[in-house]
């Protein structure tokens, strides 16, 4: 569809707010605080509005005067955490290294390949008059994208602030193979310094056919953990965590604080392979850790693998084989504490009680600690230019220009041989008090 029209994402992302009824007018004040007004659709829990919302579970429990439980329809009043206005905003050039920020003339070209799935919305718009009707009707596929790059326009509008010479071209990728390759092979990308997406693996692979060994060019892919097909390419930066470094860097943890403790691996049949690399890295450090495949993850059918007291750690990213197993471990009279991927992070099923019991550990990559200086600059940020809290990927989009245009160390990248580059570095949170939070 070639470059997109930025006065439609504009609107569609206000759209998108609208959808969580985080509009102006739906916004109130009361005693100085602001509130967003948020009403309970069916399915919903605290955890998952929290997440919605980026809040914590608690202050929903706290401002709602409410228990943990809910109902259809239910109106709840959202704290928005807004700067004081007397507060200094910290500027870009006090998080960036003054030699890392000289003025630059050169001009940065970035394209971000996102499905924003604007021939869908432009026809929904069109049979509408009353734009307040629009997000009822909005397409919801198109929220992943508009968040990502609402973070991503919030990182560069800093950087122009600070010098920096960035022109952002927009590409809507519809989620559709045929436009992919029109947009590849179209030579718009010809001059883009940094390209980021498609979102999807298959996709990226394509971009990666046409300009994965150009050295001027980088290649990133934000969200996919999928790295086939995409390996031997230079120019590429892959930004999730594949399963395997996730517990890589979930065994590094415990082999640097829980050695003289017991550890145990429990998998599924697809994760046998990783069970046995991760045992070799416990052998190293003459570390006897024990591996159990499940077949049955019912209460009575784990119950031998656990004693008094155990580090487990899980491997599994299939969703109904964790939420089955925490349920069972949760129902064992043992003191466990849990390391597993942090797809766990959406599994909105999984009961948050339990989470706490079992001190549930995992990789965090997008996760925002607000004791962190760059961190609590982002939600400035992003809440005096919204007046709201942010989505879902607009961090992402946010760290990853900080990391390519601001040379803001967001990332840890690893060579794998003489190909791409792979993000191998994450905080580890775990669950604390109905929200996660970095482990000390």
């Amino acid at each position: 569809m070639g470059i997109i029209r930025k006065t439609l994402l504009a609107f569609l992302f206000t759209c998108a707010f609208g959808l969580s009824a985080q509009t102006e007018s739906d916004t109130v004040i009361f005693d100085g605080e602001m509130y967003v007004k948020h009403m309970v659709q069916a399915g919903e829990s605290v955890k998952s509005i929290a997440k919605l919302h980026k809040v914590k579970a608690s202050d929903i429990l706290e401002n709602n005067e409410i228990q943990n439980r809910l109902f259809y329809h239910q109106l709840l009043y959202i704290p928005v955490y807004l700067s004081n206005s007397q507060k200094k905003v910290m500027l870009v050039d006090d998080i960036i290294s003054k030699d890392q920020l000289k003025k630059d003339a050169s001009i940065t070209n970035i394209a971000l390949l996102m499905p924003y799935y604007l021939l869908k919305n432009d026809t929904m718009f069109n049979q509408y008059e009353d734009t307040s009707e629009i997000p009822n009707i909005y397409y919801r596929k198109s929220e992943s994208a508009l968040s990502f790059h609402i973070g991503v326009e919030l990182a560069i509008d800093s950087l122009k602030r600070a010098g920096k010479n960035i022109i952002l071209h927009a590409f809507d990728t519809n989620q559709d193979s045929s436009e992919v390759r029109k947009i590849v092979y179209s030579n718009q990308l010809d001059d883009m310094d940094i390209i980021i997406g498609p979102m999807y693996s298959k996709f990226f692979q394509m971009l990666c056919k046409k300009y994965g060994k150009k050295t001027n060019k980088i290649l990133i892919s934000p969200l996919s953990r999928n790295n086939n097909g995409i390996k031997k390419y230079p120019a590429v930066y892959q930004v999730a965590l594949t399963y395997k470094v996730q517990a890589e860097i979930l065994t590094k943890y415990l082999k640097n604080n829980k050695l003289s403790e017991r550890i145990i691996i429990l998998h599924d049949k697809k994760e046998k392979g990783l069970s046995r690399y991760i045992q070799r890295k416990f052998d190293k450090v003459n570390k006897t850790v024990e591996s159990f495949q499940i077949e049955h993850t019912n209460v009575d059918s784990i119950r031998k693998f656990f004693v008094e007291k155990q580090h487990v750690l899980l491997l599994s990213s299939n969703k109904a084989f964790i939420s089955k197993m925490l349920g069972s471990m949760g129902g064992i009279d043992s003191v466990s504490v849990v390391y597993a991927f942090e797809s766990i992070k959406s599994y909105d099923n999984l009961d948050i009680t339990n989470l706490m019991e079992l001190d549930v550990h995992i990789p965090n990559s997008v996760g925002i600690n607000s004791d962190d200086s760059f961190d609590k600059n982002f939600i400035e940020l992003f809440e005096r230019e919204y007046n709201t809290n942010a989505r879902k990927y607009t961090k992402k989009g946010y760290n990853i220009i900080m990391q390519f245009c601001g040379n803001t160390d967001m990332y840890d990248f690893k060579r794998i041989g003489i190909g791409y580059y792979e993000n191998i570095s994450a905080p580890i949170y775990h669950y604390l008090d109905y929200e996660l939070v970095p482990v000390n």
